[in-house]
């Protein structure tokens, strides 16, 4: 399977990550080649195979129940905040436009 250079600077803009032109052609042989290399998978039998969620067999679910708590200490709740701005935690931006 061949991987384009409109594929790779498709995702390349969809990622914020400006490439050269010679990034995008050796990343196009590169993904390629990876991608070639993996086909081999499709000649794997996997008719007789259960699907599952893990290898282990004593997989649980080991989350706690959600539970909504009313924390009446505000001030005691964000003291140990790095930033706060009314009366909330303030958190680095993670997304861009």
């Amino acid at each position: 399977m061949e991987i384009s250079k409109e594929k790779i600077l498709n995702l390349s803009n969809q990622i914020y990550m400006g490439l050269t032109e010679e990034e995008v052609q050796k990343l196009c042989k590169d993904v390629g080649q990876a991608v070639k290399e993996m086909q081999i998978l499709n000649e794997v039998d996997i008719s007789d195979i259960k699907p599952d969620i893990s290898v282990l067999d004593n997989c649980y679910n080991a989350f706690r129940k959600d539970e909504v708590v009313d924390y009446e200490d505000k001030e005691d709740l964000l003291k140990n905040a790095k930033e706060v701005e009314d009366s909330m935690f303030k958190i680095p931006k993670i997304v861009q436009n």
